[in-house]
């Protein structure tokens, strides 16, 4: 009964409402969006270095420069459009949870200056803070939607109506059939108690009826000669 009051209203007063408080779907909605601009933001800036340093052919000795060459390096998938719906990558983009597969072929080894010293568009460390800005960026886009279902209760909602639905009815038949069971249980005891009690006053009412029967010939027989009168007094009392 508490799971299918907070099922169809989890945000009203009910018996699990303060168990599992739940934001509401305004809220939910807000912290999503959110979230997609964070990764947004992120793949742009991914793109921008990818564009601006490790595409790029700087002359020797400016800022951006550690002696990058070889083949252009794919820039990172856009996962929402300027509404922020899904799209689909493009066959030039990388999407990010293969970004650091693709993007090792195009690390190179690094001299004792710490520039390239074979063909390559990255760095060993310049990798690495790529990868990590990638998994960031994935963690956002695919966990945030399961974190926020949590959070609003989509996931216990569902979870609850399978319960209810699936589970709850042949509970409540089975619950039937025990108070059914139990009910018949007492009856019987009942029945067993009134027994018991019938069949423990039975020999004492026996009893009495003997010896009243006795006490009662006795005084016929006694009444047929007066002169027995006292004897008769006498086995009545002690009767």
């Amino acid at each position: 009964m508490a799971m299918e009051e907070w099922v169809e209203n989890p945000h009203a007063e009910s018996a699990l409402s303060n168990i599992l408080p739940c934001v509401d779907q305004r809220t939910t909605n807000k912290t999503l969006f959110q979230s997609k601009q964070v990764v947004t933001n992120i793949v742009s800036i991914v793109n921008r270095f990818i564009y601006d340093t490790a595409d790029a052919s700087p002359t020797q000795g400016s800022m951006n420069y550690y002696n990058q060459s070889g083949p252009a390096m794919p820039p990172l998938c856009y996962p929402f459009d300027s509404q922020f719906r899904k799209r689909q990558c493009t066959a030039q983009e990388v999407p990010s949870a293969k970004a650091s597969l693709v993007w090792k072929r195009y690390e190179c080894k690094i001299s004792e200056y710490g520039i390239c010293s074979s063909i390559g568009r990255v760095t060993p460390e310049i990798y690495s803070e790529l990868v990590a800005v990638v998994n960031e960026s994935y963690a956002l886009e695919h966990y945030t939607p399961i974190l926020l279902s949590l959070q609003n209760c989509n996931f216990v909602r569902e979870t609850f109506k399978e319960i209810t639905s699936r589970y709850c009815p042949p509970l409540n038949y089975y619950l039937k059939l025990i108070n059914v069971g139990l009910g018949l249980i007492s009856i019987g005891v009942l029945l067993c108690l009134v027994l018991w009690i019938l069949y423990a006053n039975r020999p004492q009412r026996e009893e009495a009826f003997v010896w009243l029967n006795i006490a009662i010939k006795l005084r016929n027989k006694l009444s047929k000669n007066p002169n027995r009168n006292l004897s008769l007094s006498i086995a009545v009392s002690e009767v």
